[in-house]
């Protein structure tokens, strides 16, 4: 046994009772303190040892540290149990704006796709509506896969451009 796991097991033999007694006296039921003090062990254990000067200060702040975050922990699920919406108030529609910037971007989109040529178009929309692999796309225009990719790059570069454009 090393010294550093020699010297930490007889820390924790000094300190466990007396870090789950102070946390019992601050409401933390004996099961809880239990954990909480394992847990800050556990921290100091993988602790990098230039960080830690003082191991039972160390070990006190962990411990003080780790309560608080129990606390924030229970608050946060006692809240999330507290506040449940009523589905059947809420509105499924999209806000106004939402609605607005959505057609727009439909609109702009529409419009670029028909600013390219019937061939590159129709690749475009069976690769990326259809879910159509270019091999797929390939047997059914009766182009070579080649043909599909270049058609491909060249659908995907004028979108590009259009929206940058738009963009700025």
């Amino acid at each position: 046994m090393s010294d550093l796991t020699s010297n930490l097991a007889a820390l924790y033999a000094d300190e466990q009772g007396r870090l789950q007694r102070f946390l019992i006296r601050q409401g933390i039921s004996p099961a809880t303190a239990a954990d909480i003090v394992q847990d800050a062990f556990l921290r100091l254990l993988g602790a990098p040892r230039e960080d830690v000067r003082d191991l039972r200060s160390y070990l006190f702040s962990t411990t003080r540290n780790l309560t608080v975050d129990r606390a924030r922990q229970r608050q946060r699920s006692a809240l999330g149990n507290a506040v449940e919406l009523d589905e059947s108030i809420v509105d499924p529609a999209p806000l106004a704006d939402a609605a607005l910037i959505s057609r727009q971007e439909f609109q702009a989109l529409h419009a670029a796709l028909a600013d390219l040529p019937p061939r590159c178009r129709e690749v475009l929309i069976l690769h990326k509506f259809e879910s159509l692999s270019y091999a797929q796309i390939a047997d059914r225009l009766g182009i070579a896969k080649n043909s599909v990719a270049a058609h491909m790059v060249k659908a995907i570069s004028h979108l590009r451009s259009r929206f940058r454009e738009a963009s700025a």
